[in-house]
Order: C-alpha cells, then sequence, then structure tokens
C-alpha cells in the first residue's frame, strides 16, 4: 500500500496537473468548443492506429521489462501476457499518480505477489528499464532544443540527431559497464531529487551490487527504446492527421522530444499540465498558433488516456474470458473421466 506521505503527494500532484490544465484553458488560445468538434469529427481510421500504436508501446514496455527480468532471474517463467497486464495496471496508475511513485509501485507488487525475482534484482530491472526509456530523448534533445530555437536548419537536425544515435551504438559497444553505472546513479539521483525524498534502503548500491547486462543485449535495448520512441512520435502523428491539425512531421518529431525528456522531473499524473505546456511552447516556437497547439495538446490527452482505457478494458476482459474457458475446459475434462 502507498504510504500516508505519498498519498499526500500523490493528491497535491494531481491538483497542480488540473490547475496548469486550468491555466491551459484560461490563460491562452486553446477552445474547449474546438477540442469537443474535432472529438466528434475523428477519422475513425486513424484512431484505430492510434489505439494500435499506443498499444505497441504498451507491448515493448512489456517486453523490454520481461527480458530484463529474465536475464537477472533464471527462475522467471512468466509470460508476456504477464508482464503486458502490470504494464497496463501501470500506465492506468500513471494517471492518478506521479510515475516515479505508480510505475515503481505496480511493477514492485507485481514482483512481490508472483514472486517473480528477488526485490534487489526486480528492482535493478526497474531500473534498467526506465533508463532506457528515458536515455534516447534525453540525448535526442540537445538538437532538438537548437532546432525548437532555430539556432540549426531542419537538415542538421536531423543530421545530428542520426549521428547521436550512431554514437551511442558505438559508446555502449565500447564502454558498456561504466557508462551503464555512471547512468544508473545519475538517473537515480534525480529520480530522488523529483521525489524530494531520501530512499530508505540503500537502493543506490543495488546498481553496483548486480552484474550489467552484456553489450549486445543492451544494444538490443537501446534500439528497442529507439523504436519505441519513433512509434510515440508516430502516434503523436497520428492525432494530428486524425484531428486535422495544421502541425508539420518535423515540429512534432522534435517537439516530442522536448515533452519526452521533460517527463524525466514529472511531478504530476502522467505528466498533467507539465506535457501539455511543453507541446503548447514548442510547438508555437516552431510557427505553430499557439490556439493550434493547445487544441492539439488537450486531444491527444483525451485520446491517449482513452486509448489506454480501451486497451485496458479489451485486454482484460480478454484475459477474463480465457480463465473461464480453461475452467470450463478442466470442468468438462473432468466429467468425462467420472
Amino acid at each position: 500500500m502507498l504510504s500516508f506521505k505519498k498519498t499526500i503527494s500523490a493528491v497535491l500532484s494531481l491538483g497542480l496537473g488540473i490547475f496548469l490544465v486550468w491555466l491551459v484553458l484560461n490563460q491562452t488560445e486553446v477552445s474547449g468548443e474546438q477540442v469537443l468538434d474535432k472529438l466528434q469529427h475523428l477519422n475513425l481510421f486513424l484512431v484505430c492506429l492510434i489505439i494500435i500504436s499506443t498499444f505497441t508501446h504498451l507491448w515493448l514496455s512489456a517486453y523490454k521489462w520481461r527480458i530484463i527480468t529474465q536475464k537477472l532471474s533464471k527462475n522467471d517463467r512468466q509470460s508476456q501476457n504477464f508482464y503486458l497486464g502490470y504494464t497496463i495496471l501501470a500506465a492506468l496508475a500513471i494517471q492518478f499518480l506521479p510515475q516515479h511513485i505508480g510505475q515503481p509501485f505496480v511493477q514492485s507488487l507485481a514482483i512481490k505477489m508472483h514472486k517473480v525475482t528477488s526485490l534487489s534484482r526486480g528492482l535493478f530491472s526497474v531500473i534498467y528499464d526506465q533508463l532506457l526509456n528515458i536515455l534516447v530523448p534525453i540525448f535526442l534533445l540537445p538538437p532538438a532544443l537548437f532546432y525548437i530555437l532555430g539556432k540549426i536548419s531542419l537538415s542538421w537536425a536531423i543530421f545530428i540527431t542520426l549521428g547521436i544515435l550512431l554514437g551511442i551504438h558505438y559508446a555502449v559497444a565500447r564502454w558498456n559497464k561504466p557508462l551503464i553505472l555512471f547512468l544508473g546513479k545519475s538517473y537515480w539521483k534525480l529520480k530522488q531529487l523529483s521525489s524530494r525524498k531520501q530512499q530508505s534502503s540503500n537502493q543506490e548500491q543495488v546498481i553496483e551490487d548486480i552484474p550489467v547486462l552484456s553489450t549486445r543485449f543492451t544494444l538490443h535495448l537501446f534500439w528497442l527504446s529507439t523504436f519505441r520512441h519513433l512509434n510515440w512520435i508516430l502516434r503523436s502523428f497520428f492525432i494530428v492527421m486524425a484531428g486535422g491539425f495544421a502541425i508539420k512531421f518535423w515540429s512534432i518529431f522534435f517537439t516530442t522530444t522536448l515533452v519526452q525528456s521533460a517527463m524525466l522531473l514529472s511531478f504530476t499524473p502522467a505528466n498533467l499540465g507539465l506535457m501539455e505546456w511543453s507541446w503548447i511552447g514548442g510547438l508555437t516556437l516552431l510557427g505553430v498558433l499557439s490556439g493550434e497547439a493547445g487544441n492539439f495538446a488537450l486531444l491527444q490527452r483525451i485520446l491517449g488516456l482513452g486509448s489506454v482505457i480501451a486497451i485496458a478494458i479489451a485486454f482484460y476482459l480478454g484475459v477474463f474470458a480465457n480463465t473461464l474457458f480453461r475452467k470450463s475446459n478442466k470442468l468438462s475434462v473432468r466429467s468425462n473421466k467420472n
């Protein structure tokens, strides 16, 4: 269960997020009526693509968590659906809790309840997975910022972005262990700073106590994280097309990097309010009208939450139906034997 302090922190962060969204609605040219109108006239085919890309994001997150955990624990034989179920649950939890509280809480719950692996190795798998998730947007942030601020051209921004991705591949191939240990410690300290509290257990030591996974495996995870980031960009552009917004693909590409990087220090549920302001700020600097940028940000929030809820309902209904089917089969087999 969440502690009383964490509960109070979650309530305050939710209130702050709602206040920031209220500011978007009242201090910008955003029109709630226009957002509702766009919701009523969405392209259903593109809505399906938004849901599919959201599911792809969740599936990749679950897959990465599973292969890391199974590399650390030879006794883990849980299926992809097991990890996917808890990943979907975490995606629902962070709609109401800050990500640094909600996601580790759900993942730790899964590890403890099902005894997937030891607590220390389970914690390491969570840290390792989250580190790789944020690694891509953080390292791609410099060219994105320079492009958004008009300091470099689009061609240079694309060239530098590709160069950084190839540079990361080379750096991991040459200095996997010291690089991952350094990034892991830095990431954990930032998490402590964002939550404004010191961890009671010696969790930083966990990073040093468990051997870093192989270079080949880390590279595999890195490119999975890169594909996961590109899929999120594609989902955002599907929302642009579904809503009929006058926003170019490359504006979405580089602003998504800015928004995803801001989530590292997120202290509101699902980055509520902060994400909307990040979209408005980035897109406005790229020449998009503030009202258009704000309407897109709100529509993305609505469609993103709707997609997660739709996927959760479909997945858990499928699990429930499969459980009933298996039980009925067992009963029929028993009755035939009798």
